[in-house]
């Protein structure tokens, strides 16, 4: 029974400067721990963001972060408690930017009025996911199919029938800029999109451009709440970096980065 209270959690390992992660930095620090090449481990990596080997024993996370940090990327092991997913996204269309909170007007489906203090906000997320689909385009005969078929008609003088229509699958990308804030006590994720916002709430500074109006709430955003964590895309965006730096590949995608500050909040948290 004594033994049974030594055991420890199962741990992860946590990337401590999101500014300076470096996925090709990491793959080749786990290929050299292990069996598989950097790029097996690379895909791994991008997609896990700063969250690194979970879960693992306490041990070798432990041994694991030891050697990121000796390799110049701040780590540390946690136990796998520490980390928790980001509420449901709630679509908020209006809302105004008051002293002290957000304050939510409408939105869609569970959306309801309330007030979001910004000292409780951990994370402030931005940026463009950009999704491809194929589209099924349905296309008519071709103007020389057309003529082709004008031309017999006047020669025999006998009508001919039209031509059957032709389906194919074109690659569609799909890009929808977005702002995330993922709020604690309570716990709340506001998902704005850009198409869908009222800008109203940036006063004097809105202006007739969407895209200047999306800059500038993200800006508006960082000056009222300096201690949230940002991701990728909003440093990006305030640093007015080239679109390629904005860009995720599914919510999803930033979901797993957000759950990554998320438990990096809560490590300062615990530390203070």
């Amino acid at each position: 029974m004594s033994g049974m209270g030594a055991t420890r959690p199962p741990h992860a390992v946590l990337l401590r400067a999101p500014a300076r992660f470096d996925a090709k930095a990491v793959a080749a620090i786990l290929a050299g721990r292990g069996r598989l090449p950097a790029e097996t481990w690379l895909p791994v990596v991008r997609r896990s963001w700063g969250i690194v080997a979970e879960p693992s024993a306490a041990e070798e996370a432990e041994a694991l972060a030891a050697a990121l940090s000796a390799a110049g990327l701040a780590a540390v092991a946690v136990p796998v408690g520490l980390l928790e997913e980001p509420s449901v996204a709630i679509t908020v269309t209006k809302a105004e930017l008051s002293g002290d909170g957000f304050d939510v007007l409408a939105g869609r489906g569970g959306a309801q009025r309330e007030r979001l203090i910004w000292t409780h906000l951990k994370v402030l997320s931005a940026g463009v996911v950009t999704e491809s689909a194929l589209k099924t385009v349905t296309e008519g005969p071709t103007l020389a199919e057309k003529s082709v078929r004008l031309g017999m008609t006047l020669a025999t003088g006998l009508p001919l029938m039209g031509g059957k229509a032709k389906t194919r699958q074109v690659a569609e990308e799909r890009r929808t800029p977005f702002i995330d804030m993922v709020f604690a006590a309570p716990a709340r994720r506001i998902r704005i999109f850009a198409a869908e916002f009222e800008y109203t709430a940036l006063g004097p500074k809105m202006s007739y451009s969407a895209e200047l109006n999306f800059r500038a709430l993200v800006a508006e955003l960082a000056v009222l709440t300096p201690g949230a964590l940002r991701g990728r895309g909003a440093r990006s965006l305030l640093a007015k970096a080239p679109s390629g730096e904005l860009a995720y590949e599914s919510f999803e995608d930033v979901s797993c980065e957000e759950r990554w500050l998320l438990a990096l909040a809560a490590l300062e948290a615990a530390e203070s």
